[in-house]
C-alpha cells in the first residue's frame, strides 16, 4: 500500500492513522510539478491532483481525505481509530470528517492559503472560522477526542489546526483548541508522523 502526501498538507492526517494502527505503507512524496518518480503524473492517480491518495498493490486507488481516513480505519482493529462499526459513535465520527472536510478545510483554511488570496477573501475566510471554532471548543471542552477515543477524525481535525497560523489564524483565541491541539502533538503516532515530515517541508 502506498500513501501519497505532500508534506504537512491535510495527507498528514493520514499518516497518523497508519501511525497510530502500526499499518505498514509506502509513503511516496508528490512533487510540487505532481510527476512522480515512475514517471507518472500525480493526476493519473488523482484526477485533482489533491493528496492523500492511497495505492494498493492490487491497483485499487483511492482519493479524498475523509473516504482514505475512512478507508485506512478499516483496516485498523477495531477501536483503533474509529468507534465500532453500526454504532451511534461511528456516524457521529463521520459526520465530524465530513464537517473538517466542509467547513474548516474547503471553507476557512482553502481561501485563507490560496496563493491569489486577496485582503476581502482573507477577511471572510477568517470570520467563517468563527462560528465552527464556537462549536468545536464548546464541545471538546470537555473532551479529549472528538468522539470517544482516537478517531481519524481527530488526526484530520490536528493536521487542519496545524495550519492557523499560516493562514493568519490566531489559536490563541480560541483557548480550548490551543490546547487541545497542544496535547494532541504530544501524542507518539502524531509525534510521529510530524518528525518524518518537518525535515520534508522546511526542504520543500
Amino acid at each position: 500500500m502506498k500513501l501519497y502526501f505532500r508534506p504537512f498538507a491535510c495527507s498528514l492526517a493520514a499518516r497518523i492513522a497508519l501511525e497510530e494502527a502500526e499499518l505498514d505503507a509506502e509513503y511516496v512524496a508528490v512533487p510540487p510539478g505532481g510527476r512522480l518518480a515512475d514517471g507518472r503524473h500525480f493526476t493519473a492517480l488523482s484526477p485533482m491532483g489533491y493528496v492523500p491518495a492511497i495505492e494498493t498493490p492490487g491497483g485499487f486507488v483511492l482519493t479524498e481525505g475523509p473516504a482514505v481516513l475512512a478507508y485506512i480505519a478499516g483496516l485498523a482493529p477495531e477501536g483503533v481509530l474509529a468507534p465500532p462499526h453500526f454504532s451511534d459513535a461511528h456516524y457521529r465520527m463521520l459526520a465530524w470528517l465530513n464537517f473538517i472536510a466542509t467547513e474548516l478545510h474547503k471553507g476557512v483554511f482553502a481561501p485563507l492559503m490560496a496563493g491569489d488570496a486577496g485582503k476581502d477573501a482573507r477577511a471572510a475566510g477568517r470570520a467563517r472560522a468563527v462560528r465552527p471554532f464556537e462549536l468545536l471548543s464548546a464541545h471538546l471542552a470537555t473532551r479529549e477526542h472528538l468522539e470517544g477515543g482516537f478517531s481519524v477524525a481527530d488526526a484530520y481535525l490536528l493536521a487542519v489546526l496545524n495550519w492557523s497560523e499560516h493562514a493568519g489564524i490566531a489559536l490563541g483565541e480560541w483557548p480550548v483548541l490551543h490546547r487541545w491541539r497542544e496535547a494532541l502533538r504530544r501524542r507518539p503516532s502524531v509525534a510521529r508522523a510530524m518528525a518524518r515530515e518537518w525535515p520534508l517541508l522546511k526542504a520543500a
